[in-house]
């Protein structure tokens, strides 16, 4: 029983680009299997929106910002204006 190289090296070469291949099946699964659930998960929410008893939510009310204790603006001073401040002269 000879070894004969050549066919060797072509199983190995076969064997190569069918775990090349394989990885690439793997990683299309992924992705299709991603976006099936993304699918899914938005066609949930799409049933939830049209059922006939949905009440969509309501807005939370705004609160005003709160004022800090350095802020001159809430003591009643002018707001600043926009641009670069003037250089003092000491």
């Amino acid at each position: 029983m000879a070894l004969n190289f050549d066919e060797f090296q072509k199983v190995v070469e076969t064997a190569q680009v069918a775990d090349a291949v394989k990885g690439d099946l793997k990683r299309s699964l992924k992705k299709v299997t991603s976006a099936l659930d993304n699918l899914h998960a938005a066609l949930g929410e799409m049933e939830t929106v049209l059922a006939d008893d949905y009440v969509p939510p309501g807005r939370k009310p705004r609160k005003p910002r709160a004022t800090q204790e350095g802020d001159e603006t809430a003591a009643g001073a002018a707001p600043k204006k926009p641009g670069r401040p003037k250089k003092t002269v000491e």
